[in-house]
Protein backbone atom coordinates (compact mmCIF):
# COMPACT_ATOMS: atom_id res chain seq x y z
CA UNK A 1 0.00 0.00 0.00
CA UNK A 2 1.61 3.24 -1.07
CA UNK A 3 1.59 6.46 0.88
CA UNK A 4 2.32 9.94 -0.45
CA UNK A 5 2.54 13.35 1.16
CA UNK A 6 2.46 16.84 -0.31
CA UNK A 7 5.34 18.80 1.24
CA UNK A 8 4.81 22.54 1.22
CA UNK A 9 7.17 25.45 1.85
CA UNK A 10 5.64 27.13 4.92
CA UNK A 11 7.20 30.56 4.39
CA UNK A 12 6.00 30.76 0.79
CA UNK A 13 2.57 29.52 1.86
CA UNK A 14 2.28 32.32 4.44
CA UNK A 15 3.18 34.77 1.67
CA UNK A 16 0.28 33.43 -0.39
CA UNK A 17 2.21 31.17 -2.75
CA UNK A 18 1.73 27.40 -2.76
CA UNK A 19 5.13 25.83 -3.42
CA UNK A 20 5.28 22.11 -2.81
CA UNK A 21 5.74 18.66 -4.22
CA UNK A 22 4.26 15.19 -3.89
CA UNK A 23 6.63 12.75 -2.19
CA UNK A 24 6.18 8.97 -2.27
CA UNK A 25 7.06 7.38 1.06
CA UNK A 26 9.31 5.91 2.21
CA UNK A 27 11.76 8.47 0.84
CA UNK A 28 15.54 8.20 1.29
CA UNK A 29 17.15 11.12 3.12
CA UNK A 30 19.20 12.26 0.11
CA UNK A 31 16.10 12.36 -2.12
CA UNK A 32 14.17 14.20 0.61
CA UNK A 33 16.93 16.81 0.81
CA UNK A 34 16.72 17.28 -2.98
CA UNK A 35 12.95 17.73 -2.78
CA UNK A 36 13.28 20.25 0.04
CA UNK A 37 15.72 22.26 -2.10
CA UNK A 38 13.30 22.07 -5.05
CA UNK A 39 10.49 23.60 -2.99
CA UNK A 40 12.76 26.36 -1.73
CA UNK A 41 13.65 25.22 1.76
CA UNK A 42 16.85 27.15 2.53
CA UNK A 43 18.27 29.72 4.97
CA UNK A 44 15.43 32.14 4.22
CA UNK A 45 12.60 29.58 4.16
CA UNK A 46 13.50 26.91 6.71
CA UNK A 47 10.13 25.36 7.52
CA UNK A 48 7.85 23.03 5.64
CA UNK A 49 4.61 21.27 6.42
CA UNK A 50 2.39 18.59 4.94
CA UNK A 51 -0.71 19.91 3.22
CA UNK A 52 -2.11 16.64 1.88
CA UNK A 53 -1.86 12.86 2.18
CA UNK A 54 -2.69 10.08 -0.25
CA UNK A 55 -3.22 6.65 1.22
CA UNK A 56 -5.57 3.77 0.60
CA UNK A 57 -6.85 3.84 4.17
CA UNK A 58 -9.49 6.47 4.85
CA UNK A 59 -9.12 6.15 8.62
CA UNK A 60 -5.41 6.80 8.36
CA UNK A 61 -5.86 10.25 6.87
CA UNK A 62 -7.79 11.28 9.98
CA UNK A 63 -4.77 10.91 12.29
CA UNK A 64 -2.03 12.32 10.08
CA UNK A 65 -1.18 15.92 10.84
CA UNK A 66 0.52 18.81 9.07
CA UNK A 67 3.70 18.59 11.11
CA UNK A 68 4.27 14.83 11.27
CA UNK A 69 7.87 13.69 11.40
CA UNK A 70 8.91 12.46 7.97
CA UNK A 71 11.10 9.87 9.67
CA UNK A 72 8.06 8.50 11.51
CA UNK A 73 5.97 8.60 8.32
CA UNK A 74 8.75 6.71 6.51
CA UNK A 75 8.65 4.02 9.20
CA UNK A 76 4.87 3.75 8.85
CA UNK A 77 5.10 3.62 5.05
CA UNK A 78 7.64 0.77 5.27
CA UNK A 79 5.32 -1.11 7.61
CA UNK A 80 2.36 -0.60 5.25
CA UNK A 81 4.37 -1.75 2.22
CA UNK A 82 5.28 -4.96 4.07
CA UNK A 83 1.62 -5.89 4.70
CA UNK A 84 0.02 -8.71 2.76
CA UNK A 85 -3.21 -7.89 0.94
CA UNK A 86 -5.14 -9.77 3.65
CA UNK A 87 -3.49 -7.66 6.35
CA UNK A 88 -4.22 -4.50 4.35
CA UNK A 89 -7.92 -5.44 4.40
CA UNK A 90 -7.71 -6.23 8.11
CA UNK A 91 -6.07 -2.86 8.81
CA UNK A 92 -8.75 -1.08 6.78
CA UNK A 93 -11.46 -2.87 8.75
CA UNK A 94 -9.90 -1.99 12.11
CA UNK A 95 -9.50 1.65 11.07
CA UNK A 96 -13.24 1.69 10.28
CA UNK A 97 -14.19 0.42 13.71
CA UNK A 98 -11.73 2.10 16.06
CA UNK A 99 -10.38 5.63 16.27
CA UNK A 100 -6.71 6.37 16.68
CA UNK A 101 -5.06 9.65 17.67
CA UNK A 102 -1.62 9.64 16.08
CA UNK A 103 0.91 7.87 13.87
CA UNK A 104 2.42 6.02 16.84
CA UNK A 105 -0.99 4.46 17.57
CA UNK A 106 -1.26 3.35 13.93
CA UNK A 107 2.25 1.84 13.98
CA UNK A 108 1.36 -0.10 17.13
CA UNK A 109 -1.86 -1.28 15.49
CA UNK A 110 0.02 -2.56 12.44
CA UNK A 111 2.35 -4.50 14.77
CA UNK A 112 -0.60 -6.21 16.48
CA UNK A 113 -2.87 -6.99 13.53
CA UNK A 114 -2.68 -10.68 14.52
CA UNK A 115 -5.10 -9.80 17.35
CA UNK A 116 -7.84 -9.51 14.72
CA UNK A 117 -9.44 -11.91 12.26
CA UNK A 118 -11.31 -10.81 9.18
CA UNK A 119 -13.72 -12.94 7.19
CA UNK A 120 -14.40 -11.08 3.98
CA UNK A 121 -17.56 -12.91 2.87
CA UNK A 122 -19.63 -12.00 5.94
CA UNK A 123 -21.64 -8.78 5.73
CA UNK A 124 -24.58 -9.35 8.09
CA UNK A 125 -26.09 -11.61 10.73
CA UNK A 126 -27.51 -14.04 8.16
CA UNK A 127 -24.09 -14.52 6.57
CA UNK A 128 -22.55 -14.99 10.01
CA UNK A 129 -25.14 -17.58 11.00
CA UNK A 130 -24.59 -19.53 7.77
CA UNK A 131 -20.83 -19.34 8.20
CA UNK A 132 -20.96 -20.60 11.80
CA UNK A 133 -23.39 -23.40 11.09
CA UNK A 134 -22.34 -24.52 7.62
CA UNK A 135 -18.61 -23.72 7.53
CA UNK A 136 -17.47 -23.93 11.14
CA UNK A 137 -19.72 -26.83 12.04
CA UNK A 138 -20.87 -25.15 15.26
CA UNK A 139 -24.03 -27.21 14.94
CA UNK A 140 -24.34 -30.60 13.29
CA UNK A 141 -27.54 -30.05 11.31
CA UNK A 142 -28.82 -32.70 8.93
CA UNK A 143 -29.29 -31.37 5.41
CA UNK A 144 -33.08 -31.88 5.43
CA UNK A 145 -33.45 -29.62 8.49
CA UNK A 146 -31.33 -26.67 7.28
CA UNK A 147 -34.31 -24.90 5.71
CA UNK A 148 -35.86 -24.56 9.19
CA UNK A 149 -32.90 -22.73 10.71
CA UNK A 150 -33.14 -18.99 11.33
CA UNK A 151 -29.58 -18.18 10.30
CA UNK A 152 -30.05 -14.47 10.89
CA UNK A 153 -31.18 -14.97 14.50
CA UNK A 154 -28.32 -17.40 15.14
CA UNK A 155 -25.84 -14.95 13.64
CA UNK A 156 -27.29 -12.04 15.64
CA UNK A 157 -26.98 -13.99 18.90
CA UNK A 158 -23.41 -14.97 18.03
CA UNK A 159 -22.54 -11.35 17.21
CA UNK A 160 -24.03 -10.08 20.48
CA UNK A 161 -22.11 -12.69 22.47
CA UNK A 162 -18.74 -12.00 20.85
CA UNK A 163 -16.53 -9.07 20.00
CA UNK A 164 -17.14 -8.64 16.28
CA UNK A 165 -18.16 -5.88 13.93
CA UNK A 166 -19.32 -5.72 10.33
CA UNK A 167 -17.21 -3.46 8.13
CA UNK A 168 -17.06 -2.70 4.43
CA UNK A 169 -14.21 -5.26 4.34
CA UNK A 170 -16.22 -8.04 6.00
CA UNK A 171 -16.68 -9.33 9.52
CA UNK A 172 -13.94 -8.29 11.95
CA UNK A 173 -13.29 -10.40 15.05
CA UNK A 174 -11.38 -8.71 17.84
CA UNK A 175 -9.44 -11.48 19.65
CA UNK A 176 -7.97 -9.29 22.39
Amino acid sequence: MSMEIFLTNLGKYVEGCLVGQWVKLPVPEDKLNDILKQIGINDEYEEYFITDYETGFSGLRDVLGEYESIETLNELAEMLEALSSDDEDKLGAVLETESYRNVTDIKELVERLDEFDLITDIDDDDDLGRYLIDECCCLDVPEHLKSYIDYEAYGRDARLESNLTYTSYGCLFDNR
